[in-house]
């Protein structure tokens, strides 16, 4: 049984992309903000502009293809639970939160509000306890806590309340050290953390063409610890890139390829996954149009692109521009999510976003799990042998008879898909049993339950406690500094 798939675009085109942004990183170059990276590409033998506004380095196409080559095609990431690993290789699909909503539509009051550290961990907690999610990425933000520990505090929140694999925006160097320290310490030790690294650094390039200081020293710092990377470029088409999706997949590629050269020239064989949350800007309303068909179309340009590297894939697609869990969310999310399925995408940055990805609600988050149920039995197609054709049981059956006692169909009703989250009752029985529910009411009462009953594999002994110590130092070091007036405020 083969399944369905995309082919999207042709190996011509592929390698037309690939040739369009070798050229640019060659001859336009990117714009590099640290001072580190800098030296890092130019001891390696790129060239590098200095002007007002900083530096400008330019890739020859042979040290950016040498450094592609060092990249591992296949990348296990490793859950707290070792039940719960993940490998990411052809033909595997695996996904994840939405992540970067400021709001949440409370599950109990069913208000909108700022969410908080509290509404992170609650969240994932109801992820880790859903099969269809494969790794858990943050999906909110502990926006009451100070900026500059935020995703200590994000990752704290995180890896109490899930088992799986954690993908993270670290945002420093000195934070990326001391979630290492964390992470190391939930994993029973630094030696079992570097066997089995259970997080992943999540950096973004910034279109056009930019690498940060963050995003550079993240890299760097990500690279030596041994800790894998997810790079994640966010062109709008028509902004930031190109109102074409062929340029945008070009400049995007451009950026990917920088930082893949980064990290490789740092530590070679870094494990590196290939992302993107390309779409339009609606230019009509100055908004991204996260839920837009190009949306969809940009990561099959993404899933493609990554396998013509022989390299893992990440793709953010199935993010809706409604403001509720509702047909328009259902319709988008469908569209996209299918089209980067069938393309070979490796994780799906989708579930529970609504809003372009400012708001997170639960109902949409069980909801699209539902969906994943239904979109990976169609990616499975058909499957066609002797056992599966039932000549004999045909023969047997006759005309005129029935199949429904056959132990043919006992053996394979299992295998037939149920409608779980999708009611399929009469109206009457709907009526009186469902109480006439929507699918959206029943989403919401299954998320409520989950809140209230799933508990995640607890932590080793210690570990609260040894990453509690570790924000508080660093919280503290910050203080200081602020007090001594060597702080950025």
């Amino acid at each position: 049984m083969s399944g369905f798939s995309l082919v999207g675009l042709t190996d011509h085109s592929i390698d037309l992309i690939h040739q369009a942004s070798l050229a640019v990183l060659e001859k336009t170059g990117v714009r590099v903000e640290s001072q580190e990276a800098v030296e890092i590409f130019q001891g390696a033998g790129a060239g590098v502009e200095e002007d007002d506004t900083g530096f400008r380095v330019k890739l020859p196409p042979s040290l950016v293809e040498d450094c592609v080559r060092l990249a591992p095609g296949r990348i296990t990431l490793f859950g707290r639970d070792p039940q719960r690993d993940v490998t990411l290789e052809e033909g595997r699909t695996c996904f994840t939160l939405f992540g970067e909503n400021v709001n949440v539509i409370d599950p109990h009051t069913l208000q909108h509000r700022s969410c908080t550290k509290a509404d992170l961990g609650q969240a994932t907690r109801v992820a880790d306890s859903l099969d269809e999610i494969g790794i858990v990425e943050k999906c909110m933000g502990a926006h009451e806590k100070p900026a500059s520990t935020q995703s200590l505090h994000n990752y704290e929140a995180m890896v109490t309340n899930t088992g799986k694999h954690v993908l993270h925006g670290f945002f420093s160097a000195e934070n990326t050290r001391r979630i290492v320290e964390m992470a190391a310490a939930c994993s029973g030790g630094m030696d079992t953390f570097k066997a089995r690294p259970c997080v992943t650094a999540v950096v973004c390039p910034t279109s056009p063409l930019t690498l940060v200081q963050q995003c550079c020293e993240v890299i760097v710092e990500t690279a030596r610890s041994g800790v894998g990377i997810c790079c994640v470029t966010m062109p709008l088409s028509g902004t930031t890139s190109p109102a074409t999706m062929a340029g945008t997949l070009a400049i995007q590629n451009a950026e990917l390829l920088s930082a893949l050269t980064l990290a490789q020239l740092v530590a070679k064989g870094t494990p590196f996954i290939y992302g993107s949350c390309a779409t339009i800007m609606d230019l009509k309303i100055g908004n991204p149009a996260m839920g837009a068909p190009e949306n969809g179309l940009l990561s099959i340009g993404t899933a493609k692109l990554a396998q013509y590297y022989d390299i893992p894939s990440w793709c953010g697609s199935g993010v809706t521009g409604s403001k509720l869990p509702d047909a328009q969310a259902a319709y988008e999310f469908a569209l996209n999510t299918s089209l980067s399925v069938l393309s070979g995408a490796n994780i799906l940055f989708c579930c529970g976003g609504i809003e372009y990805g400012l708001t997170f609600d639960y109902a949409k988050l069980i909801m699209d799990t539902a969906h994943i149920n239904s979109l990976n039995l169609a990616k499975g197609g058909i499957e066609v042998d002797e056992e599966a054709l039932a000549l004999e049981v045909i023969q047997s059956v006759g005309p005129g008879g029935e199949f429904l006692t056959h132990p043919h169909t006992m053996a394979h009703m299992r295998s037939m898909s149920g409608g779980g989250l999708f009611d399929r009752s009469s109206r009457d029985t709907w009526a009186v049993n469902g109480h006439g529910k929507s699918i959206t009411e029943r989403a919401y009462e299954k998320a409520r339950h989950i809140i209230e009953t799933h508990r995640p594999v607890p932590l080793p002994s210690g570990a609260a406690e040894k990453m509690r110590s570790i924000i508080e130092e660093s919280e503290a070091e910050i203080n200081t500094q602020k007090g001594d007036g060597t702080g950025n405020g």
